[in-house]
């Protein structure tokens, strides 16, 4: 159990909004009740996870707190809590997609047990360029949260380039220009709900080098499956990604054998091996056909036609 936040009742919610982003709390949800007025505000506070609410008073008396713990095993500690004796409401489903279970304590206050998940700092309907859920990491930490594959479906096959392709690829260049802790770093944080969009975006630049005869992109590319090879959640769905960026830096012009070499340079020495052991194929020189892969075109230009997979690439 933790203390994730307190619900502030305020007479004038933008009032109070004004005084605590003077403090250096950001706002990341906001909403206005039927008169047009401020209703809620949930802020960020500037150092850790911790957030602060305030909620219009409408009648009831200022100065009172509701308290909210996050238990990850909601059900079973509310059940466990009944048991006991007190007297906690079963939980329930809220529209804000949280969890809860209310009781209060021997003075009247309230107290929320909760699970949230995702939805306590990055709801749907958060706030456009507010601070995301990693937004408080240092500065070789970039935001990763945009990359989980949960937000990017659909993302294989929208035109190359796109603008998650220039965030990814921003992203892996900063971390490749930090140096080694900062790649260990990435390695460690893009766990699995991150592997989907990285291997697309392998698979994307693929099609990009080829199209602008532009090898850095295969670079990117390796780089980007091999961030995501330690923790991927199954290692062959890579294989084919490998493939596909091994033919296109040939047909970009470069030498692939280098290229993995370069690659196997940017990330940590534990995954460094994937790149040469996948130059020990016997079948390179039709790697790509191998694994599902043919040259073609779409609206734009060359682009790899992926014959395996849950979504088709528009190709004329």
């Amino acid at each position: 159990m933790r203390l994730n936040h307190v619900t502030l009742a305020a007479a004038d919610v933008a009032r109070s909004l004004a005084f605590y982003e003077g403090l250096g709390l950001h706002a990341i949800v906001k909403d206005v009740g039927d008169d047009g007025a401020l209703r809620y505000v949930r802020l960020r506070l500037p150092e850790g996870e911790a957030t602060l609410s305030l909620e219009r008073a409408d009648g009831a008396p200022v100065g009172g707190a509701t308290i909210y713990l996050e238990c990850a095993d909601l059900d079973a500690r509310v059940a466990a809590l009944a048991a006991a004796g007190y007297a906690v409401g079963a939980p329930e489903s809220k529209p804000w997609l949280w969890r809860e279970a209310e009781l209060r304590d021997p003075d009247g206050h309230r107290l929320l047990l909760y699970r949230a998940g995702s939805y306590r700092l990055d709801p749907p309907w958060r706030i456009p360029g507010s601070p995301g859920p990693d937004d408080a990491q240092g500065a070789d930490d970039a935001d990763i949260a945009a990359f989980a594959s949960a937000r990017n479906r659909g993302y294989a096959d929208v035109p190359i380039p796109s603008a998650r392709d220039g965030e990814l690829a921003g992203f892996l260049e900063a971390v490749i220009a930090a140096g080694p802790a900062a790649r260990e770093r990435a390695a460690a944080r893009l766990g699995p709900a991150y592997t989907p969009t990285l291997l697309a975006f392998g698979e994307r630049m693929a099609t990009r080098a080829v199209r602008a005869r532009e090898p850095r992109a295969v670079l990117l590319g390796l780089v980007a499956v091999g961030l995501a090879w330690r923790q991927a959640p199954d290692l062959r769905a890579a294989i084919p990604v490998l493939a596909v960026l091994h033919d296109a830096a040939a047909r970009a012009g470069a030498d692939p054998v280098a290229l993995f070499g370069d690659a196997g340079v940017l990330v940590p020495e534990d995954i460094a091996p994937l790149f040469p052991t996948f130059l020990t194929r016997g079948d390179l020189d039709q790697i790509a056909a191998v694994m599902g892969f043919a040259p073609g075109e779409d609206r734009d230009g060359f682009r790899y036609r992926r014959l395996w997979g849950a979504g088709p690439v528009e190709v004329d």
